[in-house]
């Protein structure tokens, strides 16, 4: 029996065990059937609390969201040890990239709205300028860096590995940004494939 939450394929309903040796790709992904295999948490985390209070580090504050989070749960890991790991590693993300990760505003902008012919109050912006690698992108890359870092820590993957098997992202520019912040920080090697038509800048 798995010691790890199981992902289930959104595309094709496939359940890939939490403990497999791939465990972010749906087996089917490459079968050109026209799906998005998506994995998502099996099942979802309907009894997790939202907002956990004490705490402005997003991953922290909601952990309980998190499939890394119930990873480190179902292998043994504390509340305390999940909360340690991640503090731990924002600090080497404030260390490359000039500060961690924290809530970014989110507020009605009157001249848009006014702009676009709306009440000045219907349109909200969510700012992610000023997170990690300015955009939102670092966010999602960070919880799979936590799942890796939970998956050496709990048997499931052998560290040394780090040195053998690299990330990999296709980015236009931000997602590779913040890929390579996230790398930076944790240590691992990245590839990036970018368009070759993208702007030489990038």
């Amino acid at each position: 029996m798995s010691t790890a939450p199981s992902l289930r394929c959104a595309g094709c309903g496939t359940v890939v065990p939490g403990d497999a040796a791939d465990p972010f790709r749906c087996p089917n992904s490459a079968s050109g059937d026209g799906r998005d295999h998506v994995l998502v948490t099996d099942p979802p985390p309907e009894g997790a609390r939202f907002s956990i209070a004490g705490s402005r580090q997003p991953f922290i504050r909601h952990r309980e969201l998190l499939w890394a989070y119930r990873l480190a749960r179902a292998r043994g890991l504390t509340d305390a040890d999940w909360i340690g790991m991640v503090s731990k590693l924002d600090n080497v993300v404030a260390s490359v990239d000039g500060h961690g990760f924290l809530p970014t505003p989110c507020a009605p902008r009157s001249a848009l709205g006014e702009a676009i012919g709306l009440d000045p109050a219907a349109v909200w912006v969510k700012d992610e300028t000023g997170n990690v690698a300015g955009s939102h992108k670092a966010r999602h890359l960070f919880g799979i860096a936590l799942a890796l870092e939970i998956r050496e820590r709990t048997g499931l993957s052998d560290p040394a590995e780090r040195g053998t098997r690299e990330l990999a992202i296709a980015s236009c520019g931000n997602a590779a940004l913040a890929a390579a912040v996230i790398a930076r920080a944790t240590g691992r090697a990245l590839r990036v494939f970018i368009p070759p038509d993208a702007n030489r800048q990038v």
